[in-house]
């Protein structure tokens, strides 16, 4: 089996990338200074240089600069879309005909809670992720005949570095306190769902948005 892995030198990327290795895939996961996501020309380039075809498509890949209204760029707005979301189609487009041919495939978006719902001061992280959620649902239409299965996967407060760098320690509290579970969840847990939807064993699940955020989402984070 073999996984192509975009992002695959963060914290979630990295756990992803070793559990997929622990489990039996050969992992092609590119350092940004050898595929610029930002860049639609760089990709078709490097997949060529990488024949042999792939069983599944993770895309971890992505960025979050926090800021307000007035101070983001449309230069940001662009590169969050192509890092985020275009380059996720891209992928799909060259991908899916070595799918088709297989009768087979996984196609796995990385999103985030903030696809599902927002907060201020993330606007150009939270739009492209919504847009990559849209692209998830039409893609899985799209290649379901052929066998392939595409899904997201929204993580909610994960304790990385990220998470930790744009929010002081009061708010790394009350963010766990708000789920369900009581607490962040860590690039372990992301990688396990990952590797499920993404295996033989997904048979049945498709065009579907998992959501996995310790129960935040579900109405724990709302005031009593």
């Amino acid at each position: 089996m073999r996984l192509f892995l975009t992002g695959g030198h963060g914290e979630i990327g990295a756990a992803i990338r070793a559990r997929f290795e622990a489990g039996g895939y050969e992992v092609v996961a590119p350092r940004s200074r050898e595929l610029d996501l930002s860049d639609p020309a760089a990709i078709p380039a490097f997949l060529a240089a990488h024949a042999g075809g792939f069983d599944a498509f993770v895309h971890c890949a992505g960025f979050n600069t926090p800021k307000p209204l007035a101070d983001v760029p449309v230069e940001e707005l662009e590169r969050s879309f192509r890092v985020h979301a275009l380059s996720f189609v891209r992928i799909c487009q060259l991908l899916a005909p070595g799918f088709a041919a297989r009768g087979a495939g996984r196609v796995l978006a990385i999103s985030s809670i903030y696809g599902v719902i927002s907060r201020e001061r993330r606007l150009a992280y939270s739009t492209s992720k919504h847009a990559l959620v849209g692209a998830v649902q039409s893609l899985a239409l799209e290649l379901g005949p052929r066998g392939v299965l595409v899904n997201a996967l929204s993580p909610g407060f994960i304790d990385t570095a990220l998470t930790r760098r744009n929010n002081d320690e009061a708010t790394i509290r009350t963010l766990a306190a708000a789920t369900a579970l009581r607490r962040l969840g860590t690039p372990a847990d992301m990688a396990e769902v990952a590797l499920f939807l993404c295996s033989p064993a997904n048979r049945y699940v498709t065009g579907q948005d998992v959501v996995a955020d310790g129960g935040y989402t579900a109405g724990a984070f709302q005031p009593g």
